[in-house]
């Protein structure tokens, strides 16, 4: 009689493999390879650094994808480590915890105040998330660390304009991310997973799905059809329930508008759960209209395959992303994945746990998905990116799925040279971004502004909400610039009111009185004097991207 417990952690003999039949599939489960830890180390390794290479430009480039929302985040941790202030949520509402500025503080304090610094924390979140994904693939799901690595590629080079939002820690666009692997790392320790829940929910609301999703699945596989698993998830949600609370006490001390301001200085309050709910549209047309806008609008510009500028997804560059066709060949790879696992389920018509976290993975991505289209009334566009992102790991979990039900053969390897090319149709505009960035780096904007200030003496001013706290930051607030328009840090327009007889007004067209420094850039006087044509010799043109409308978060 054979022991089971060899058979699973030894190869059978030789006469045994001469007596038993051939197999053609390989079942799922932990990884069988029997030497795979060079092969783990070094497909963590190309993971690792395929992250690192498309996160570059927008790390250590300021100028690539930076604007006034992320230097809110960075001014949070500096007034933090300063002892100014005690961010709670993002300065100038009641929601969206600062978990990002926290992040930064410690490395502020060893690396000092920058941009780079800013986004630092998010790389690594980046990193952890894709050797989430690669560990899990392999020891949960069974594939070997080289074929796990595939699906994980969707992750790990997305389209620039999902890079760019991954990496900006303007509240929390990676936090879903994060959040989604550390429920499902955490899941059976309850109390853990309550934790994370919470905070996640705090920080950024679509964690939401990622709870939802886990229990879609333990109701598919079983755990939350008995006693034990209900009890799990109540203790589950009394921890995500205990942490609300001591936020909310929390709130109570928070700076929450800046430094010397409490929740009373707020212009806007409201809690995540709330905001949450006021986003959901209940209009009749609005499914069909969102699902047809998530394939012809949201899909082709989260993965890559619409052609675009890229500058016209706020990143500074003169490249272009996507190309005419270039959906078909993702729409191979999830409708070839999808008829696959498909057809393997109706075969199977019984459950295998070692599918349950490509599930969870797709389930996370439809509920984003369903989400976005209820939350946008259906209208969907680039500018709102960042509402959904989890499709990406959607993918991962369905191409994952469909390569461990698939046996060795022809069908397997022709989605894997599909998925191959659809990581080429993002790798070649994230080349082409990190090429123009290292012979050819764009003009600094942003930081040309700066210097026309610090040339002109100026040190208070007022301006734009997407100017003020943009050149505060990246000036270490050396030049104070107080939004006019949406504030955000009370103490800034108190400061500026003091010193008004050296202040100024910085405006991106004429304004009367005052003498353009740069294209989109002009000095003004500090009170606003009556409007007049602006002088022929003075005229400068506006910049060709108009600023989006501030508090949209």
């Amino acid at each position: 009689m054979i022991n089971p417990r060899m058979s699973e952690e030894h190869p059978p003999s030789p006469r045994l493999r001469r007596a038993s039949p051939p197999s053609t599939t390989r079942p799922p489960g932990p990884n069988l390879h029997p030497h795979p830890g060079r092969e783990r180390w070094v497909a963590a390794a190309i993971v690792l650094l395929v992250v690192l290479a498309r996160s570059l430009v927008f790390v250590f480039w300021e100028q690539s994808y930076y604007d006034s929302d992320q230097a809110i985040v960075g001014l949070m941790a500096k007034h933090l480590i300063e002892g100014r202030a005690f961010p709670v949520f993002f300065y100038g509402q009641s929601y969206m915890l600062g978990v990002e500025a926290y992040l930064a503080a410690p490395v502020f304090l060893i690396a000092g105040v920058s941009v780079a610094a800013l986004k630092f924390p998010l790389l690594l979140i980046n990193l952890g998330v894709a050797l989430m994904l690669l560990r899990t693939l392999e020891r949960e799901v069974g594939l070997r660390p080289y074929v796990a690595m595939v699906p994980v590629l969707f992750f790990a080079i997305p389209s620039p304009g999902v890079t760019a939002e991954i990496l900006a820690p303007n509240g929390g666009n990676v936090a879903p991310f994060m959040y989604t692997a550390l429920i499902w790392l955490t899941r059976n320790r309850p109390n853990w997973c309550g934790f994370f829940f919470g905070l996640g929910f705090l920080q950024r609301e679509f964690t939401l799905y990622a709870m939802l999703a886990l229990l879609g699945v333990e109701l598919v596989s079983g755990p939350l059809r008995t006693r034990e698993g209900i009890r799990r998830r109540i203790t589950t949600f009394r921890t995500a329930l205990e942490v609300w609370l001591v936020v909310h006490i929390l709130k109570g001390y928070s700076s929450a508008a800046g430094p010397g301001t409490s929740t009373a200085d707020l212009m806007q309050s409201g809690e995540s759960a709330v905001e949450f709910a006021r986003r959901f549209c209940t209009e009749p047309g609005m499914v069909a209209r969102g699902v047809r806008s998530l394939f012809v609008e949201h899909f082709p510009t989260l993965f890559g395959t619409r052609p675009l500028a890229l500058s016209a997804l706020g990143i500074e560059s003169t490249a272009r992303q996507g190309f005419t066709g270039g959906w078909i060949i993702f729409g191979l790879v999830a409708g070839i994945a999808l008829a696959g696992v498909a057809i393997h389920l109706f075969k199977e018509r019984r459950w295998n746990p070692a599918y349950s976290f490509c599930l969870y993975l797709v389930f996370a991505a439809l509920l984003s998905e369903a989400g976005y289209i209820a939350g946008r009334c259906g209208l969907l566009s680039y500018f709102t990116l960042r509402y959904e992102l989890l499709s990406v790991i959607g993918l991962t979990g369905l191409g994952a799925w469909f390569l461990a039900v698939t046996p060795r053969g022809r069908v397997r390897t022709s989605w894997m040279a599909l998925a191959a090319a659809a990581v080429l149709v993002t790798t070649i505009p994230a080349t082409r971004l990190l090429v123009e960035y290292v012979r050819h780096e764009p003009e600094n904007i942003k930081r040309k502004m700066v210097q026309h200030l610090d040339a002109r003496g100026v040190k208070y001013a007022f301006g734009d909400y997407w100017r003020a706290y943009l050149i505060t930051f990246m000036t270490n607030e050396r030049i104070i610039v107080a939004a006019d328009d949406f504030q955000r840090i009370r103490e800034y327009s108190d400061m500026v009111k003091a010193h008004k007889d050296e202040a100024v007004r910085i405006a991106r067209e004429f304004c009367p009185g005052g003498r353009p420094a740069m294209q989109g850039l002009w000095i003004c006087p500090y009170e606003r004097v009556v409007d007049t044509a602006p002088p022929a010799e003075q005229a400068v043109p506006p910049p060709t991207i108009p600023p989006k409308p501030p508090g949209t978060k």
